[in-house]
């Protein structure tokens, strides 16, 4: 249902003006019938889809009033939109042994896009205290990057700890605290399920925790 009232929204000129149109014809078939011709059935369905046409934008804009379409955000309500998403039940994953990719199944041209490659890794012997203190200390950052129809918007970091069985999002490096967007991308790529546990073993915390 959510993306559908979206899309009426992002389409709500469109759709008002086809209203306009069925309303039209409506009237137009009206004054037929009225001069004896038998339309009354066809008058009656163009009237109703007339009407649908031009309630369906108003209830899409009741249910959802603060949400645009995503390729009507900007920048900043990109990086804001993604914390408040499922991101279980919201994101699909693809992986290989060279690359992974989660996109927005609302809006697949949404994406986080990860390279295992030399280019994909920001450190492979990534050295921080909260990233090394578990049974196999050693730590590889990845970029996970972010994109919009092929186009490039934001790059986070997540650090594969423990041989591989959780990536933790960087903190922000003044308060050493993860902030949501970060805890967000570590979390649409928390396969395992195991974030949450490695988080409270490494010590760090959540910003607004």
């Amino acid at each position: 249902m959510k993306i559908s009232c979206l899309w009426i929204k992002e389409y709500s000129h469109p759709i008002r003006v086809f209203g306009g149109v069925l309303f039209a014809l409506a009237l137009a078939t009206g004054l037929v019938w009225i001069a004896g011709k038998d339309v009354e059935p066809v008058a009656f369905v163009l009237s109703l889809l007339s009407s649908l046409s031009f309630a369906f934008p108003s209830i899409a804009e009741y249910l959802y009033p603060d949400r645009k379409p995503i390729k009507q955000m900007s920048y900043d309500e990109l990086l804001a939109f993604i914390p408040t998403t499922n991101y279980k039940d919201d994101w699909k994953g693809l992986s290989t042994h060279e690359a992974s990719e989660f996109f927005l199944k609302e809006d697949p041209r949404l994406r986080f896009r990860t390279r295992y490659s030399e280019d994909g890794i920001q450190a492979r012997d990534f050295r921080e205290e909260w990233a090394n203190c578990f049974l196999h200390p050693r730590a590889t950052s990845y970029w996970h990057e972010l994109y919009y129809d092929g186009a490039f918007i934001h790059r986070t970091i997540l650090v594969s700890v423990d041989d591989g069985n959780a990536l933790l999002p960087a903190p922000d490096v003044d308060s050493n605290k993860v902030h949501d967007f970060e805890y967000a991308v570590a979390k649409i790529h928390d396969v395992l399920g195991s974030v949450d546990t490695y988080l409270g073993k490494s010590g760090l915390q959540r910003a607004d925790s």
